[in-house]
């Protein structure tokens, strides 16, 4: 009997939330929902896939004769994510779980840091390249997650950097502008 009621109640619980979810939602509600799930929904306009590497600016668009003055955002996308190559990373008939874990997976595509520096930046010693890199897409060139000096200072204490007497008058200057971010010659990175 126990069995009979709580299989029921499993039961309309999902029926509810399938109904609620399909039913009393906006679509972009609903794909914010899925989201929650899954990994890669479009969230509407601003992460429609296109047909190159970013959306069309505003320049762009003005050039086409278009007068609308709605603000498109940048985006830059993974090329197998672009692509709907999705297979090219996830094992598709296994719940999406990727095909190998990184940095052996990013490594089959992208180069390969471990000989090329003498010290490795952390995360790409550690093999986590998604520390600063979306897999999937991003407003950022090169899939970055932050900007300038926010993607470093993420991670890196902000008094700790700048007490250094070197960083003292640099401003907003980005760090990668005297730092490789993925390794270099000393353990500062230069």
């Amino acid at each position: 009997m126990r069995k009979f009621i709580y299989g029921y109640l499993i039961y309309t619980v999902l029926l509810s939330v399938l109904l609620i979810i399909n039913f009393s939602c906006s679509s972009s509600e609903g794909k914010k929902i899925l989201s929650i799930f899954f990994d890669g929904v479009p969230q509407g306009e601003n992460e429609k896939l296109a047909a190159d590497s970013l959306l069309v600016s505003n320049e762009n668009k003005k050039k086409q004769g278009n007068n609308k003055k709605r603000v498109v955002q940048q985006m830059f996308f993974h090329p197998p994510y672009q692509a709907r190559e999705c297979y090219n990373c996830h094992n598709l008939q296994a719940g999406n779980e990727l095909i190998e874990q990184p940095p052996k997976l990013c490594y089959t595509c992208h180069e390969d840091f471990n000989n090329q520096f003498a010290v490795l930046h952390g995360p790409v010693a550690s093999g986590y390249c998604t520390q600063c890199h979306n897999p999937h897409s991003s407003k950022l060139p090169k899939l970055l997650k932050r900007k300038g000096q926010e993607l470093c200072l993420y991670c890196h204490e902000k008094s700790d950097v700048f007490k250094n007497e070197v960083h003292e008058d640099i401003d907003d200057t980005n760090c990668i502008e005297c730092h490789n971010p993925h390794g270099g010659e000393d353990r500062f990175l230069l």
